[in-house]
C-alpha cells in the first residue's frame, strides 16, 4: 500500500544527496513507522506523524552522534539521566544492539531535588538559582517543595519574611523574590535544610560510585541546557575524590553568571551557546520542544533510600506519569520505536550530519504547526518544575483581555497562536516583547 508523504518526509528527502544517506533512511523510516502504527483519530494521527517526522529524526540523529562521540572520546559507558534521558536510553540500546556495538548502557535516577540540593550550601540558599528559577518561577509552596520543607509547618516563617502565600505570586516579582530569599536565609530554614543537604550529599556520592557516574570513561547523557545539575554532581563527587566524566547533551545554554560548563568534557549535539557552535540550528524555545519529545513514563526523583543490601535506590514522587499516559505517551513511544527499528534496518552511513534536516523539521512543526498539530500537542501536560508543582498545557489560545503583552505560562507560543482567534493573535503580536518571540535562552 502506498503511503502519501507528510510534509516532514518531503523535507527529509529535500536534504538527501545519496540513495543510502541518512535523510533518505529517515524519510523511509518515517513512512514505515506511520504504516505500522495504528491510529483511531485525527488526534492520533497528529501524535504519530510528529513522532515519525520530527521527534524520530531529532532523537535518532542525536543518538547516532552520541555513539560517534563515545568512540572519539574513548567512553566505555553511557549513563542516561532521568527523566529526559529515558527515551535516549531506550533508543540507544535498540540501535547499539542492531549495529553490533558494545557499550555499557544504564538508565540512572537524578533530579534537581537530589543532585542540585546536594551541591547547595545551606548558608547560601538565597544564592542558589535552581531554588527560584524554572519555566514557572517559584511561589511559596514550590520553594518549600524544592527544599523538602513541610509547607504548613513553615507558613509562619514565610509570612514573617514577607512572603505572599498567594500561589500566583512568584519569584518573577521582585518583591516576592526578595521575600523568598529572606525566608531561606532564616536560621530555622538553614538548620532544617542543612541536615537534609548533608544526608542527600552522602546518598549522591554513594549512588555515583555504585553506578560509575564520576569516571573519565563515562558519558552522562541528558537533554542539557544550563549544565547546573551535572555541574552539581561533579562538584559533589570531586569533593569526594572522584574524577570528572563527559557530558553528551542535546543543547547547552549555560548562563553567564550561574551556569556550568567545561569545554573539554561537555559536548552538545545541536548547539552550544558557550562556544557559539550551531546557534543557527536552534529553534525558538528549544528546551520546551525537546523536553516534550523526551517525556518519561515515571515521576520525579524526590530522593534516595537504602535498599535491603545497603545499595542506594531512588525514591519517586510517582511510579507512573499518568498525565503523559493519558495524553498519548504509548502511541508516541510506539511510533518512535518503529522509526528506530526501521532506521536500524537500513542505516549504512551513520556519520552523516543531519542537523540541518533536524532543524528544518523541528522548525516546520514548532514554529509553523497545523491547527490539528497545535490542538493535539498543546494539550501535552508540560512541567519543568523541579518538584512537579507547576504542570501546564504546553500551549493554550490567547484571548482578548487576557494580558496579550506576555506569553505567561505558555511554553509553546506558535502553537498557542495557531489556536487563537485572529483578533487575539494580532493583539498579542502587536505588544509581545521581542525576546519572548525570539525564544532565546532566558536570563536568570
Amino acid at each position: 500500500m502506498t503511503v502519501l508523504q507528510t510534509r516532514y518526509e518531503k523535507i527529509m528527502l529535500a536534504h538527501s544527496s545519496h540513495a543510502d544517506d541518512l535523510p533518505t533512511v529517515f524519510a523511509r523510516a518515517s513512512q514505515v513507522a506511520r504504516r505500522v502504527t495504528p491510529v483511531n483519530s485525527e488526534r492520533d494521527i497528529a501524535i504519530r506523524d510528529v513522532a515519525a517526522g520530527v521527534a524520530g529524526p531529532a532523537l535518532i540523529g542525536c543518538v547516532l552522534w552520541m555513539l560517534r562521540e563515545s568512540r572519539v572520546r574513548d567512553l566505555r559507558r553511557l549513563r542516561f539521566l532521568s527523566r529526559d534521558g529515558q527515551v535516549f536510553y531506550e533508543l540507544t540500546r535498540r540501535l547499539t544492539a542492531a549495529l553490533g556495538l558494545s557499550l555499557d548502557l544504564e538508565y540512572v535516577y537524578s533530579s534537581r531535588l537530589t543532585w542540585s540540593l546536594a551541591a547547595t550550601r545551606p548558608d547560601r540558599l538565597s544564592a542558589a538559582p535552581w531554588l527560584f528559577n524554572s519555566f514557572m518561577k517559584s511561589n511559596a509552596a514550590d520553594l518549600c517543595a524544592r527544599l523538602g520543607l513541610p509547607f504548613g509547618e513553615f507558613k509562619p516563617a514565610l509570612i514573617a519574611a514577607g512572603v505572599s502565600l498567594d500561589p500566583d505570586h512568584r519569584a518573577d516579582r521582585p518583591d516576592q523574590a526578595a521575600a523568598l530569599r529572606r525566608f531561606v536565609d532564616t536560621p530555622d530554614v538553614v538548620n532544617a535544610v542543612g541536615t537534609r543537604i548533608s544526608t542527600m550529599r552522602q546518598f549522591v556520592v554513594d549512588y555515583a560510585r555504585e553506578h560509575a557516574l564520576a569516571r573519565p570513561e563515562t558519558g552522562l547523557v541528558d537533554v542539557g541546557w544550563t549544565g547546573r545539575m551535572i555541574g552539581s554532581l561533579i562538584h559533589v563527587c570531586e569533593a569526594a575524590g572522584m574524577r570528572r566524566p563527559s557530558a553528551l547533551l542535546w543543547g547547552h545554554e549555560p548562563r553567564p553568571a550561574t551556569g556550568w560548563t567545561d569545554p573539554e568534557r561537555v559536548a552538545a549535539y545541536m548547539y552550544n551557546t558557550a562556544t557559539g557552535d550551531g546557534l543557527q540550528l536552534r529553534v525558538p524555545d528549544a528546551p520546551f520542544i525537546v523536553e516534550t519529545f523526551c517525556m518519561a513514563d515515571h515521576g520525579i526523583v524526590s530522593g534516595y533510600e537504602r535498599g535491603a543490601a545497603g545499595q542506594v535506590e531512588p525514591v519517586l514522587l510517582s511510579a507512573t506519569n499518568d498525565a503523559a499516559a493519558q495524553w498519548g505517551l504509548d502511541l508516541y513511544r510506539a511510533t518512535l520505536y518503529a522509526f528506530c527499528a526501521a532506521v536500524a534496518d537500513r542505516v549504512v552511513r551513520p556519520d552523516d550530519d543531519v542537523r540541518p534536516l533536524v532543524h528544518h523539521v523541528m522548525d516546520a512543526f514548532w514554529c509553523h504547526p497545523t491547527r490539528t498539530e497545535a490542538a493535539t500537542w498543546a494539550s501535552y501536560p508540560y512541567d519543568s518544575d523541579p518538584a512537579g508543582t507547576a504542570v501546564r498545557p504546553l500551549g493554550r489560545p490567547f484571548t482578548l483581555g487576557s494580558g496579550q503583552a506576555a506569553g505567561g505560562d505558555r511554553a509553546w507560543l506558535a502553537g498557542s497562536l495557531a489556536l487563537s482567534e485572529p483578533a487575539a493573535r494580532e493583539a498579542y503580536l502587536g505588544h509581545a516583547p521581542e525576546g519572548e518571540l525570539a525564544g532565546a535562552p532566558a536570563a536568570d
